[in-house]
């Protein structure tokens, strides 16, 4: 993959205060590339001028998504690049024991927080014609279902299809969006994971073995390949919905 120049593209990601959204961040401004960050908590980079917008706010109030699409608006002019990061694992339970309010929450910020984000890029940034590009990020998990996954599992899924969807009401203003599963990253999700009892998560050894084996795919790898779908015509995926394949070691 032969990245162009990216220095003064615009990327907004959500979620960007740890792993993958932090990662993303910090590969994208290393390219020269200016961000509009926002998490609950302390984002990667502080706010900075004409380099970085840095909000903290929760995903799942669509007010301040809005507010948040404005302020990098008015800041940039426009977003070259949106990525719906924002998300979480819990709960972690079979389904006999899954608690009503803990799947609403995390439907608030898994799903919602999605939409919500791709509300504020629709209806701020795309124009007929000018097209964009928006990202959100999936998981493995939305292809298939995994044990005590069961509330990760169909908010990835329902990610997927409305991303689906969303590009076919978009394809004639020119956006093209991507739900893109950015392989196994470990990340402080990871850890989650892998301090899980069998009873909770039955495949939890398989993902102790993947740390034992070190398969897992760098945050350069994936940065490179989300750029790669965003600014790289050869590497323009043909689907909607794309998993990054497991980096070679």
């Amino acid at each position: 993959m032969a990245l162009p120049d990216l220095s003064g593209k615009v990327a907004v990601i959500t979620g960007a205060s740890r792993g993958i959204g932090a990662g993303l961040a910090k590969d994208f401004r290393a390219r020269g590339m200016r961000l509009a960050l926002c998490a609950r908590g302390t984002t990667a980079f502080e706010d900075d001028g004409d380099a970085v917008l840095a909000r903290r706010f929760d995903v799942a109030d669509a007010a301040a998504m809005e507010e948040f699409a404005a302020a990098a608006a008015q800041r940039f002019g426009r977003v070259d690049l949106w990525i719906n990061n924002a998300g979480m694992l819990e709960p972690i339970a079979p389904v006999r024991h899954l608690a009503a309010e803990e799947l609403r929450r995390h439907f608030e910020v898994n799903v919602f927080g999605v939409l919500h984000g791709s509300h504020a890029y629709l209806r701020r940034f795309v124009e007929p014609q000018k097209g964009g590009v928006l990202i959100n990020v999936s998981s493995g998990a939305a292809w298939k279902g995994y044990a005590g996954w069961a509330a990760y599992c169909m908010g990835k899924a329902a990610v997927d299809r409305l991303t689906e969807a969303l590009q076919l009401e978009e394809a004639s203003s020119g956006l093209r969006a991507y739900a893109v599963a950015p392989g196994i990253v470990n990340t402080a999700m990871q850890e989650l994971i892998r301090g899980q009892s069998v009873e909770n998560f039955p495949d939890v050894e398989r993902f102790r073995q993947f740390e034992r084996d070190g398969a897992f795919n760098s945050m350069g790898f994936v940065a490179q390949h989300f750029l790669a779908i965003a600014f790289d015509p050869e590497a323009r995926p043909d689907t909607v919905t794309v998993r990054i394949p497991a980096e070679a070691k």
